[in-house]
Order: C-alpha cells, then sequence, then structure tokens
C-alpha cells in the first residue's frame, strides 16, 4: 500500500466551483422555433405557419431572424463550420 493518503479537505484550494468558473466552451449552437404569431409572405401569398421557420442561436451571440427551414440549416452548418476551425486554430478568412 502507499504511504500517501489522500483526503477530500479542498480548503486550500483556488478553483471556484463549476457555476462560478466561466465556460471553456463559448457555444452553445441550436435551432428554436420563433415564438411569433405567424408571417405573411408577400401580397398574394398565403402566410407561412410557424413550423415552415427557425431562428439559429448559439451562446457567442449568434442569433438569426426566422428563417425558412432550409435557410437555417445552411445558416447553422456554417457557423458550426466556423466553430470547428476556431477550435482546430484556423484562422478566419
Amino acid at each position: 500500500m502507499s504511504e500517501h493518503r489522500f483526503t477530500l479537505d479542498d480548503t486550500g484550494t483556488d478553483m471556484a466551483p463549476a457555476a462560478v468558473r466561466p465556460s471553456r466552451y463559448p457555444h452553445r449552437l441550436r435551432y428554436e422555433k420563433p415564438v411569433a404569431a405567424a408571417r405573411t409572405g408577400p401580397e398574394g401569398q398565403t402566410p407561412h405557419a410557424l413550423s415552415d421557420l427557425t431562428v439559429v442561436t448559439c451562446a457567442c451571440g449568434l442569433a438569426t431572424p426566422p428563417l425558412p427551414n432550409d435557410d437555417a440549416r445552411l445558416a447553422y452548418e456554417r457557423h458550426r463550420n466556423e466553430i470547428r476551425d476556431e477550435l482546430a486554430g484556423v484562422p478566419a478568412p
């Protein structure tokens, strides 16, 4: 057996609790459905339902306006690639 005894006494540590420490990962990319009633298209077109629109948000501050699902997917993928490049240390173009 080892002669060293480990204790759970951490009174001498300088680390803050996890809830207080800033996040090491500043992104939290997600899709969200807008909460507004419904939007109407140009004159002569039927109104678009909310299910046709998506907002892309991220903890870094990205927040798109309500976009059609395909456009929201493109915005999501573009930001996901930027996050990947940022983590890999690739400079932004």
